[in-house]
């Protein structure tokens, strides 16, 4: 059976527009989201602030007055142990050890093209499916492919897995890596156990079977590993404890709770760099994410618009390519002030502020309007004396 498949549907103007309205619906629902996205994302925690208030603490010998302290320990991360990974792999000095399984395996690509009548309000959609063959470590199942026919993938026999020592030490002191973030490990040589059976090393792989690098097959298996070798200069930060590096907690008042807990390559300097860099890398993920996610929240919206004009195709695109433009410049201008408002309302300082000016404002509102009103005469006057009542005396008969 070949490897490339296509399929071509026509969809009635009136099925286009009935469709439209399920996008709405999901339009109505991301708009929100995304905008909250956008407002919370702004809340986000440097972290290498936190980082920047550690106290040096050399590693050489343990200090018990430094107890309880917010600190940062360079040296050689070490351990006792060996670990491996039998029968793939032999025990070594490493403090973390990762396998990864690839099966070769069928994957499913589509693409597919819609061209709308010129008139009537339909289109015709043609849908090519391609099927290839790659290294893996998540194989597609085959019963999810639109022509599973020849394409069958069979279950992963060999699954990934992570190791890592009990106990660890930074000079003097001592780190639990099973609750500590350590940082990700580099491409190690495959040791299989002698006498293996059944697998063949080839490079930094194990395979299942001797040419299967070569003239792969599907189902044919591949085992690599990455490690964290015991021996590489680090820092850690966090609380110091009888010895112990342990978990840091504090609260700002800019920032909230604050956790800090990890060992980083290289040095302190470098630590504070590599948190601030993922700060700054996610923050602005996240905002390109929020302001596509209000564009295709906001195209959603008009597209009822867009499918009822199709009923002449020339009239539909150029609508859609209109809208299209606009809704853009729209999900840029909200999403852009979100994020700046977003930024000044979660600056603690800003929030002061913005509550002294209104009550400032209140204040001088309610001075301004009580003067007005005692000079119009709404409001008497204490100091005003009372009005003679000689003049309304009646004169005298002589």
């Amino acid at each position: 059976m070949g490897n490339q498949f296509t399929k071509v549907t026509h969809n009635s103007w009136g099925s286009r527009i009935a469709g439209s309205f399920g996008g709405v619906i999901i339009g109505i629902i991301l708009i929100p989201l995304c905008l909250w996205g956008l407002w919370s994302n702004e809340g986000s925690k440097d972290l290498s602030k936190l980082a920047k208030m550690s106290v040096v603490v050399p590693s050489d010998s343990v200090d018990s007055s430094k107890d309880g302290v917010f600190a940062s320990v360079s040296g050689k991360l070490v351990s006792e142990e060996q670990i491996g990974d039998d029968p793939f792999m032999v025990p070594g000095p490493y403090i973390t050890l990762d396998r990864s399984a690839e099966m070769y395996a069928w994957k499913e690509t589509t693409s597919s093209k819609e061209e709308k009548d010129t008139v009537g309000g339909g289109s015709t959609t043609t849908t090519t499916y391609t099927y290839s063959k790659e290294w893996t470590s998540s194989p597609a199942t085959s019963s999810s492919f639109e022509h599973p026919e020849g394409h069958d993938n069979p279950t992963k026999s060999i699954d990934d897995a992570s190791y890592k020592v009990s106990a660890a030490t930074i000079g003097a002191y001592t780190i639990n890596p099973a609750t500590i973030e350590l940082p990700g490990g580099d491409k190690v040589d495959v040791k299989p156990a002698d006498g293996i059976q059944g697998f063949f090393k080839n490079g930094r792989y194990l395979y299942n079977r001797e040419g299967a690098n070569s003239a792969p097959e599907v189902g044919d298996m591949r085992i690599s590993f990455t490690a964290l070798k015991s021996g590489v200069s680090v820092t850690a930060l966090g609380k110091l404890n009888a010895g112990a590096i342990e978990s840091y907690t504090d609260e700002s008042y800019t920032e909230g709770q604050r956790t800090l807990y990890r060992v980083f390559l290289g040095t302190r300097d470098d630590a504070i760099a590599t948190l601030h860099f993922e700060y700054v890398l996610w923050i602005w993920v996240f905002r390109i994410l929020g302001i596509l996610g209000l564009w295709i929240g906001l195209s959603l919206l008009v597209d009822p618009i867009v499918k009822i004009l199709d009923v002449v195709g020339v009239i539909g695109s150029v609508a859609d390519g209109i809208m299209g433009f606009v809704n853009f410049f729209v999900a840029l201008a909200v999403g852009g002030t979100t994020i700046i408002i977003g930024m000044l309302f979660h600056n603690i300082y800003f929030l002061i502020l913005i509550i002294a000016l209104i009550i400032a404002g209140v204040v001088y509102y309610l001075r301004t309007h009580s003067i007005k009103a005692l000079a119009s005469g709404l409001i008497p006057s204490a100091a005003t004396p009372a009005a003679s009542d000689s003049n309304n005396t009646p004169p005298k008969m002589t």
